[in-house]
């Protein structure tokens, strides 16, 4: 097979296939272990991202929470609902959920034995 002449088209093609990188690009898409290593380190890089990142939207929404708390009504909402909350845990104990679920299982074994 002959190389192309000077100025042939495929010459030209060539030149502008080298220009804007695709030759590079075929290249990367022959070597498995290239395209497995820049995965792998895409992989990292978005995971650290993903975990800055919501460090810091948490880190955010966490301190707006803690703004709203001094807010004349809203902290006071939240001041109820956990007083409510530690009220009924003190009160209860959870023992009331415990004794149905024991009873529960003791129902459902009773039936399996017989």
């Amino acid at each position: 097979m002959s190389s192309p002449k000077e100025n042939s088209p495929d010459k030209e093609l060539l030149k502008a296939f080298k220009a804007a990188g695709v030759v590079e690009y075929l290249q990367y898409l022959q070597s498995g272990r290239r395209i497995m290593w820049t995965n792998f380190l895409a992989g990292i890089t978005r995971g650290f991202g993903i975990t800055i990142g919501m460090t810091v939207v948490l880190g955010i929404f966490i301190w707006i929470l803690t703004q709203l708390v001094s807010l004349p009504f809203v902290g006071e909402f939240f001041q109820n609902i956990e007083g409510h909350i530690q009220e009924y845990a003190e009160k209860t104990n959870y023992t009331d959920e415990f004794e149905e679920m024991h009873r529960l299982l003791q129902e459902i074994s009773d039936k399996q034995k017989q």
